[in-house]
């Protein structure tokens, strides 16, 4: 999951009802994970998602993470630019049985668009 997004491997992470909210979307089920795993990945290659601090109780988990990332391929209608971005964000994941049951994440849209439209 960190480095490498769940490209090829949602099954290992999670349900198969998996509901993920970010930033105001929300996506569900392994089909609509894998479709949007997979575009992150071709738009930003080596895409790097270290984890900065971890907590959690009971069934949850907060993830605080930094993402570095190159825009190699087509984004949201924007042509690869080759510039690096940085997205920080909060993730709160819900577990059940081993897996993400739920996750809500909070990033900044406007730090990841900036760059990629030349404006600082």
């Amino acid at each position: 999951m960190a480095n490498a997004g769940f490209v090829g491997g949602c099954e290992e992470f999670c349900t198969p009802g998996c509901a993920v909210r970010l930033s105001g979307r929300i996506h569900r089920g392994l089909p609509e994970l894998k479709r949007r795993e997979r575009a992150r990945a071709a738009a930003f290659a080596a895409a790097r998602r270290p984890i900065g601090d971890l907590s959690g109780a009971a069934d949850r988990v907060v993830p605080r993470v930094t993402t570095r990332a190159t825009h190699r391929g087509e984004l949201s209608g924007i042509a690869a630019t080759g510039r690096e971005v940085v997205i920080a964000g909060i993730v709160i994941d819900r577990f059940r049985d081993g897996k993400i049951a739920e996750s809500w994440g909070e990033l900044d849209g406007t730090v990841l668009f900036r760059p990629l439209r030349g404006m600082p």
